[in-house]
């Protein structure tokens, strides 16, 4: 599970670091690590693994990445989805979420999310993908306290080898996970839509 997903970030870094020649090696993963891991990193930022100015630090930055994705709790919150990539999530560990009941969620909703995103992360997607929250697949990951599982809603736009990225990326056990469809993740055609809210 870890390298998998160290793996996914640093191929992510290397194609950035080809279409952003202008950033250093160390700058590129550190401003790649805001858009697809910082949950999982947030912690290394500022310190002295940090290779955000120093391409020297990268291997400890990453080494400390990989000891965070071993030793974290599991994650709730939002996620996107682009290109072979969990996207811009905000995932907050299950204890600092809230509490809904008998079930557990993130500390943000899309739309908003999608605002603040919009100051400059949004930049890692096309133009053309910028303007709606909903202009590529999402979902959300929340806890049910009753049956001690871990549901990742989505959109059926989502495939399920992808949605084991999110689990993993989320730090959530497998024998944990509900992958379940929620229609208001899903895209419609008008038509189907009408015929879904009638």
């Amino acid at each position: 599970m870890t390298n998998e997903i160290v793996n996914k970030f640093i191929q992510f870094s290397e194609n950035e670091q080809i279409k952003h020649p202008e950033w250093r090696k160390g700058q590129t993963i550190v401003n790649c690590s805001y858009v697809y891991c910082y949950h999982l990193v947030r912690n290394l930022i500022n310190t002295k693994v940090d290779c955000f100015y120093e391409d020297s630090k990268i291997d400890t930055f990453i080494k400390a990445f990989k000891e965070n994705l071993k030793l974290t709790e599991p994650f709730v919150g939002i996620f996107w989805f682009y290109n072979g990539l969990v996207m811009f999530s905000h995932a907050v560990p299950l204890t600092e979420g809230l509490i809904y009941g008998d079930a557990i969620t993130g500390v943000k909703d899309h739309a908003d999310y999608w605002e603040e995103l919009s100051k400059g992360q949004l930049s890692f997607l096309p133009e053309s993908l910028r303007q709606e929250y909903f202009s590529i697949p999402r979902g959300r990951v929340v806890y049910h306290k009753d049956t001690d599982k871990f549901h990742i809603l989505h959109g059926s736009n989502i495939k399920k080898n992808d949605l084991q990225q999110v689990r993993k990326l989320f730090c959530i056990p497998k024998e944990k996970s509900v992958f379940e469809i929620d229609t208001h993740y899903c895209e419609y055609t008008s038509e189907e839509w009408n015929s879904l809210i009638s």
